[in-house]
């Protein structure tokens, strides 16, 4: 059975549980404009008779089985789980501390899941036709899209601790789908090919006077990922925290609202580490000038208010005193993110790596990089050089 057939046969399946007669399927492929490495994409619209139009997403596992051997998680069935059982322990926490509506996560909803290995498929709801939208990878954030997005992060950090506090066998049975064998990405040549490519490819475009700064730094520099092990408190954290894998809508009064996607790295570790990638990998120097303390201090003001609405004592679970050590522990594996995150993420679309053609780690390495590029990570040395840490 195709792909798409699987698919079509899952949507199906929804569709009945929704009380459609003899629906009409629409299955269309998309694409994420260079936003989106995992999976294929395909929007879906289920039609039927005196009902309205259900308006799904669908994602479909890209990785075959040899490109899996290189991984070091099973990123499609952390995902799921994610899905059918974090999000709803999540929900439940909330309703236990009675945690009011404006201050709720919400997830998109998950209408089903094919588990099928090698072909794994994930549908939720077509958030684009609420009116929700990705941020363009291509521009810095603002204020308003920063300081919403990084809330919605506290919350979702201080649920976890929350989970971690009250079921703590539960949550270590969590870990236990969630852990990452960082060992076997250490000892993998082709993880260390890429690593050397795109050490290389910083070289080639950071500015002359701070060059050498910069070869000195990366000559023991590592794969950034390891960024995410705790130091003095303990998440459960996204991994992979930046525009593109979140959506959003203004309302009419200019609030705006977040939806949090690609839940596929969840892990255990840092809650400051999805803070500096979310920073890094979207906001550019002028950005950062104007508002990087004000986002640090807004991070631990939501985190703090959102421990507190979930009968956690900041003091006990993760003070400031311990976010600002952390921040300074996290802080420099920025140069790490900048170095290996920032090619993929400002590639223009004609350069990004084709999802269906990828067999290899390798293959993510973008030789040909953007002026986006060149500006973004020229920004970030400048910003390291300023503060202290190149």
């Amino acid at each position: 059975m195709t792909q798409k057939e699987s698919l079509h046969q899952l949507i199906s399946k929804i569709a009945t549980k929704q009380n459609y007669e003899n629906p009409e399927i629409i299955i269309n492929e998309t694409s994420s404009g260079g936003a989106n490495y995992t999976s294929k994409l395909y929007t879906v619209v289920v039609k039927g008779e005196n009902k309205d139009d259900l308006h799904l997403y669908a994602k479909i596992a890209a990785f075959g089985e040899e490109f899996r051997k290189e991984m070091p998680v099973d990123i499609y069935g952390v995902e799921q789980f994610a899905y059918a059982h974090l999000l709803k322990k999540y929900a439940s926490l909330e309703e236990e501390h009675n945690v009011p509506q404006e201050h709720r996560l919400y997830f998109s909803k998950c209408y089903g899941v094919d588990a099928c290995k090698n072909q794994e498929i994930l549908v939720l709801e077509n958030l684009v036709a609420q009116g929700y939208g990705p941020h363009d990878r291509f521009n810095t954030y603002d204020w308003n899209y920063a300081s919403a997005a990084v809330s919605d992060l506290a919350k979702m950090h201080a649920l976890s601790m929350a989970f971690h506090k009250q079921y703590p066998e539960e949550f270590e049975k969590t870990m236990g789908v969630f852990k990452i064998d960082w060992q076997k990405m250490e000892e993998s040549e082709n993880i260390d090919q890429m690593v050397e490519k795109m050490k290389n490819i910083a070289l080639k475009n950071v500015n002359p006077e701070y060059k050498g700064k910069l070869e000195k730094v990366t000559e023991d520099m590592k794969h950034p990922f390891t960024m995410y092990a705790a130091v003095r408190g303990t998440a459960i954290v996204h991994g992979d925290y930046r525009g593109s894998n979140l959506l959003h809508r203004v309302r009419e009064d200019g609030k705006v609202e977040i939806k949090i996607l690609d839940l596929q790295t969840m892990q255990k570790g840092s809650p400051v580490a999805d803070l500096v990638y979310f920073i890094i990998t979207g906001s550019d120097e002028k950005f950062r000038a104007q508002y990087y303390e004000k986002l640090i201090d807004h991070y631990y003001t939501e985190l703090n208010a959102a421990m507190k609405r979930l009968n956690l004592d900041p003091e006990e679970t993760y003070s400031r005193e311990d976010f600002e050590y952390e921040l300074k522990e996290k802080l420099p594996y920025g140069l790490s993110l900048a170095v290996f995150i920032l090619p993929v993420v400002t590639v223009d679309t004609e350069n990004a790596p084709d999802v269906s053609e990828i067999t290899e780690v390798e293959q993510f390495v973008v030789e040909k990089t953007s002026s986006l590029y060149t500006e973004r990570i020229n920004g970030i040395v400048n910003d390291y050089v300023k503060w202290g840490i190149l």
